[in-house]
């Protein structure tokens, strides 16, 4: 499932903008920018979630096309588009460690949050003379 294509992308920042873009670029950069966003996103939700994803969360286009945009952009990416890349990046940091979850997305098995173990322990019994 590819979470964003060509038409979100020109939807977002504008037919001209991905044109100037790609005119710059080797044949079918496009779609490989939107491909190389994909397997960038699935790396931060292999580890909370199944893949591929049954449904998409309506948030993950956007943060597909943040990254696609800045890799097009390369070295004359915007302080724009590189803010909206790093903004991307934090949320599927959050995403990755469980801050954040997608909605209906199935979590990969044994992973949910009632079959992880938690482990407290109390305070020391013993302790050695002159160390608190």
């Amino acid at each position: 499932m590819s979470y964003a294509t060509r038409t979100n992308l020109e939807q977002r920042y504008g037919q001209d903008e991905i044109a100037q873009r790609e005119s710059a670029l080797p044949p079918g950069a496009v779609e490989q920018s939107l491909l190389d966003a994909d397997a960038f996103i699935n790396g931060y939700l292999a580890s909370r979630y199944s893949l591929p994803l049954t449904a998409m969360p309506p948030n993950l286009p956007q943060v597909a096309c943040a990254i696609a945009r800045y890799n097009l952009m390369g070295d004359a990416a915007t302080e724009r588009a590189r803010k909206d890349y790093e903004d991307a990046l934090a949320w599927l940091k959050d995403v990755s460690t469980g801050r954040v979850q997608l909605q209906a997305a199935a979590p990969v098995p044994g992973n949910a949050p009632e079959s992880m173990v938690l482990i407290e322990t109390s305070a020391a019994v013993f302790k050695r003379a002159g160390r608190p």
